[in-house]
């Protein structure tokens, strides 16, 4: 394989970014998150949103976001590794 074919994103990567830029737009408010690892199970924490930047995420926030990386990695068991210890942010342009 040469240098240029190992910077090729994974699928799993390519639908990674994909299913995280449709949960940034279906959820106006949110500005990111982190995922942790915690004896081999993955956390969702840090859950920030905007204009209540610093105030306790939603329930139903923590749902879809928790809901979408669970379907990634029934998809793909091994997403729990490009998943783990990451923090993931609203992209701005």
């Amino acid at each position: 394989m040469t240098r240029v074919e190992n910077l090729q994103p994974t699928r799993f990567e390519t639908d990674l970014e994909v299913s995280i830029n449709a949960l940034f737009r279906r959820c106006p408010t949110l500005c990111g998150f982190n995922v942790r690892d915690t004896e081999n199970q993955l956390f969702v924490t840090g859950v920030s949103v905007y204009p209540c930047s610093g105030l306790a995420a939603p329930g139903e926030l923590w749902g879809e976001i928790t809901a979408t990386l669970a379907e990634l990695v029934e998809e793909c068991p091994d997403a729990g590794e490009l998943l783990r210890e990451r923090t993931f942010a609203r992209v701005f342009h």
